[in-house]
């Protein structure tokens, strides 16, 4: 479970904890009482000096981790937050250490669902086996594959105005790639929708919160509710798929069609909780949150607009990287340890011996990370 943008993991850790306690003692289809929550923790060099060891990852931007922006602790590494991930991904993958782990859960919300999106997007490609599902929840941006945007009311803001609307975390210009290397957008387009990922977004996130910049105005306005819904007609429009999308916000009249790409289909799904508001506790204790983090199939969509009207899926083969876990139902919340080594990291503060005995004990077969 990935904090938010006030550092706060141990606080994330028990949130993610109660709901799956919650959905342990309510017998919540596809649950494993066995499962395990993590919540890491990405330091800042301002805010949490001598919190960290000479060899952690720490940030100098209070909050350039959600971006993926490289870490400048220790002075000699060219390590961002993507790679932290990819290395516990790894280190997790391991069947020798981890021998009954089938299932790994990114979940990030707030501050931790903008380094969900973007890790979904360019993270390495997955290990075979393991499934790896991703949920990003209520970020204030997302990165865009083109130079579009939804928003059309130049009075909140305009892109004439904007001259860095399409720089990194935002877009593709200036991104200097990964230890995994640099793709063109159209490649990361293809990651993206090839993955399990789902898009959680409270209802009622209506408030003028996060990121307030121009950068991010243009991706829906001032809410991040908008902002969301915005990139579900994005994403869907750009790779062509049938989805309805009547009433969603957002002007893509110009978007080109990278259905070359898609084939008309992609693995994005979108679970909007009714009665929740920027709060991560309320979106996944919901009844669509609970589906997001335990259902492998069948999610809820929670709400949509008037005179939305569901159309038939088209059927996609599962991916390689996916299939050997489709028939795990179990749910454990791993988080992400900033790592220098592959090895996953102790700073946490919470049972890291306890989890790792677990999993080489084959007791855990699921992660939330």
């Amino acid at each position: 479970m990935i904090h938010g943008k006030l550092r706060n993991g141990g606080e994330y850790w028990t949130t993610m904890n109660n709901v799956l306690q919650s959905a342990i003692d309510a017998n919540y289809k596809g649950v494993d009482e066995n499962a395990i929550v993590i919540a890491p923790q990405f330091y800042s060099t301002k805010f949490n000096e001598k919190q960290y060891s000479k060899n952690e990852l720490a940030w100098p931007d209070v909050n350039a981790w959600q971006a993926g922006d490289p870490a400048s602790h220790p002075d000699d590494t060219q390590l961002t937050s993507i790679d932290a991930l990819d290395a516990i991904i790894e280190s997790l993958a391991d069947q020798d250490t981890y021998p009954a782990l089938t299932n790994v859960t990114v979940v990030g919300h707030g501050g931790g669902g903008q380094l969900g999106q973007r890790y979904a997007t360019i993270a390495k490609n997955q290990p075979s086996n393991i499934h790896i599902r991703y949920i990003h929840g209520d970020p204030s941006s997302g990165v865009y594959f083109t130079k579009d945007r939804p928003l059309t009311d130049e009075s909140v803001a305009s892109i004439a105005d904007c001259p860095l609307y399409n720089t990194w975390r935002y877009g593709f210009d200036n991104f200097t790639g990964t230890a995994d290397g640099l793709k063109k957008p159209e490649e990361y387009f293809q990651q993206y929708i090839s993955r399990d990922v789902v898009s959680i977004v409270g209802y009622q996130d209506t408030t003028a919160g996060g990121d307030q910049y121009c950068m991010a105005l243009l991706q829906g306005g001032v809410a991040r509710r908008d902002r969301n819904l915005a990139w579900w007609q994005y994403i869907n429009t750009l790779a062509r798929t049938n989805e309805d999308l009547t009433g969603f916000p957002g002007n893509f009249s110009e978007l080109p069609d990278w259905s070359n790409l898609s084939q008309g289909i992609i693995g994005t799904k979108l679970v909007v909780v009714e009665d929740a508001d920027h709060d991560a506790e309320k979106v996944f204790e919901s009844d669509v949150g609970r589906a997001a983090l335990f259902d492998v199939d069948n999610l809820p969509t929670g709400w949509r607009p008037r005179h939305w009207v569901q159309k038939p899926a088209i059927k996609k083969s599962v991916p390689s990287s996916s299939t050997s876990a489709d028939s795990a139902r179990s749910t454990d919340a791993v988080s992400e340890d900033d790592q220098q080594s592959g090895a996953m990291s102790t700073f946490l503060k919470q049972p890291i011996t306890l989890l790792s005995i677990a999993l080489a004990a084959g007791i855990a077969s699921s992660l939330y990370l």
